[in-house]
């Protein structure tokens, strides 16, 4: 059944722990990028302890609760570049913690593949995986824990067995393309057991069944396919592209063991979700909406089972798959108690009585609950942005229009706080990057709302090529990038002027990535109708792609730059604002990071020479230690108050 988001009338008792509340500060905006006092929140199995990721001096780091008292009993923090990333409760004691890590030239951290695990009460804190794991242990009976050069990824934290979880270990290499194998690795010593299996394909991503055994595994082969294999008899067979589709996502194995469930387009536009019969491999459609792809699917705390999927048609809505299952009964009643809200439960303890549950929406950016089943209470915790009210933010609108030749195209508008009653804001069109795979959502968006608390409205596009519209929608997009991706665009604003909600030609376009591309693209294509334009970590040489940057390092990465963008060097050149400079009449504000992997700073560089030669107008921005996207909060500050600045200057 499809839930849309309705009021109930469940009781919402206040957390009055003073930890969890911070005074509202009107106006400041700039706090919009500010990272979360606190973050994610995991109950322990045995419903005793609270772990909550906290902010300490720009670094995360993990807090344990009593909940009884909601005293703090015990923590994790990490000394140097090293800081929280994701965790896991693994019984009732101990957390396992991705390790992430800040390069001594980027701001944002990452993910490395060490693994930290340590105690509630903050002991026995132990490096578990990783290149720095390895020592000697005392006794000569007990096995070594040795250094690991790779890359770990828990593929079942395996709730029956109290000292250890089941990981997938990739070995380093530069693009990630060896395969990994699977251990048993202890969560105290760090000890892994004999190799259990070894993945027949990279990017690999394994399958566990409701009791914890190795049942599949789907990777990504070097023509960016995916293939997917069943595991019998310790061995893998490959299931045939005929029978599975070659975008497969494997969800989870039924509790018989019989069906294999997956995401997936086998034969049909939309993606939606298939069963996979493990004993004849017949393979049937379960569920598939009409009008778009499946978003997202929640899974039991576990991992190992599906029971709802959220689909994104305008508004956020829920399918119950599996009724019977505990979680998804609370599930539903979540979503008839939290209108208009995007919904997950983020723990639960193990006899079912409590649950930790994170809810969002276009004008709240998180607030985790307790959820107390027996008693059907709400107990608030926190909230991700507490220092904004949410009465001060502005509603996102999901809209539709024809494109030109008639193709139907959703995007969303959020009308921006006019000076005057009667005036009509004037619009910044912000692009969203990808393309592919990628599209808006009605959700809370930080930069959305500055733009429209500083005045303007916002409108944004799912144009042809944006994912969650099906097969056919998306690869419209392919090698069209500098034309028919761009005319949706700007058929949306034109729409959008019609309605009366935009005044013409007073707008500027924006966007990062590609969305960075399609602004200044826009630009040469239609003079007439941006005012001015602002690119971040953009693509504006699209031969270049094919030779700088991360994506073309892989082989897969190789077949998918050929597939969207194709081979034809005249073609390339033709989509490539880069050699087009002498069309743009606006002034242009050039972002980028000086340590972008994905889209090099040589792009910016190679657009700012034919300004420069062209004598266009623009303004630099750059900074030295971001990468694809600026990271740091005080950059991302510096950089939106520069975009207003700019804003200001060029519209009305």
């Amino acid at each position: 059944m499809i839930i849309k988001a309705k009021l109930n009338t469940c009781f919402i008792l206040f957390c009055s722990v003073l930890l969890f509340t911070l005074p509202s500060q009107a106006n400041q905006w700039g706090k919009l990028f500010d990272y979360g006092q606190y973050q994610n929140a995991k109950i322990s199995p045995d419903g005793k302890h609270l772990a909550v990721s906290v902010l300490s001096k720009n670094k995360q780091s993990l807090v344990f609760f009593e909940m009884k008292t909601f005293t703090i009993v015990g923590g994790a923090k990490f000394s140097g570049k090293y800081e929280v990333g994701d965790y896991q409760w693994v019984n009732n004691e101990r957390v396992v913690i991705n390790m992430v890590k800040r390069r001594g030239w980027l701001e944002k951290p990452v993910f490395y593949g060490e693994l930290y695990a340590v105690n509630y009460d903050g002991s026995r804190g132990e490096m578990i995986y990783g290149y720095q794991s390895g020592e000697m242990q005392t006794g000569s009976a007990i096995k070594k824990k040795k250094s690991t050069m790779g890359w770990a990824d828990i593929i079942d934290i395996l709730p029956e067995d109290e000292k250890h979880i089941l990981i997938s270990s990739t070995p380093m290499s530069k693009t990630g393309e060896r395969t990994p194998s699977v251990f048993k690795l202890n969560i105290y010593s760090g000890v892994t057991r004999k190799k259990l299996a070894t993945s027949p394909v990279p990017f690999a991503r394994f399958l566990t069944d409701t009791s914890g055994k190795l049942r599949a595994v789907v990777g990504t082969d070097k023509n960016d396919q995916e293939k997917l294999y069943i595991r019998n008899e310790d061995e893998w067979h490959l299931i045939d592209s005929d029978i599975v589709g070659t975008n497969i996502n494997p969800l989870a194995i039924s509790a018989s063991g019989k069906y294999l469930y997956s995401l997936d387009n086998h034969q049909q536009d939309l993606r939606g979700v298939f069963k996979l019969d493990l004993e004849d491999y017949s393979y049937k459609n379960f569920f598939t909406d009409q009008e778009v792809n499946i978003t997202s699917v929640e899974m039991t705390t576990d991992g190992r089972s599906v029971y709802a999927v959220k689909l994104d048609d305008g508004y956020p809505s829920y399918v119950i798959l599996n009724s019977k299952l505990e979680e998804a009964k609370v599930y539903k009643d979540l979503i008839k108690s939290f209108p208009y809200s995007e919904i997950s439960i983020t723990s639960k303890t193990k006899d079912g009585n409590f649950y930790v549950v994170y809810v969002s929406s276009d004008v709240d950016p998180g607030q985790i609950f307790l959820f107390d089943k027996k008693q059907n209470k709400l107990m608030f915790l926190f909230k991700y942005k507490p220092e904004i009210k949410t009465s001060e933010f502005v509603q996102v609108e999901p809209i539709e229009f024809k494109a030109a030749d008639g193709q139907k195209i959703d995007g969303y508008f959020t009308q921006g706080k006019a000076t005057t009653k009667d005036k009509i804001a004037p619009v910044v069109v912000l692009v969203h990057g990808g393309p592919h795979g990628v599209r808006d959502y009605w959700n809370f968006s930080s930069q959305v709302q500055y733009l429209a608390l500083n005045g303007y409205s916002v409108l944004q596009i799912n144009y042809r090529g944006s994912g969650g519209y099906g097969h056919d929608f998306e690869s419209a997009g392919h090698q069209a990038w500098g034309s028919i991706t761009q005319q949706d665009i700007h058929d949306g604003y034109q729409w959008l002027v019609k309605q009366n909600k935009a005044i013409a030609n007073n707008v500027c376009i924006m966007g990062a990535s590609f969305g960075a591309y399609s602004a200044i693209q826009s630009t040469t294509l239609y003079p007439d109708t941006y005012k001015c334009a602002i690119a971040n970590a953009g693509i504006y040489d699209l031969e270049l792609m094919f030779d700088k940057g991360d994506i073309q390092e892989r082989r897969s990465g190789l077949s998918y730059l050929n597939q969207v963008l194709g081979s034809d060097q005249q073609q390339l050149k033709s989509m490539s604002p880069v050699n087009y400079v002498d069309r743009i009449d606006v002034p242009l504000l050039l972002a980028h990071g000086k340590e972008d992997e994905r889209a090099p700073l040589e792009h910016a560089e190679r657009l700012r020479e034919a300004l420069d030669k062209a004598n266009k107008p623009y303004e630099w921005f750059i900074l030295d230690k971001e990468g694809h996207g600026f990271f740091n909060p005080e950059n991302q500050k510096a950089y939106m108050k520069k975009v207003v600045s700019f804003l200001d200057k060029h519209l009305i």
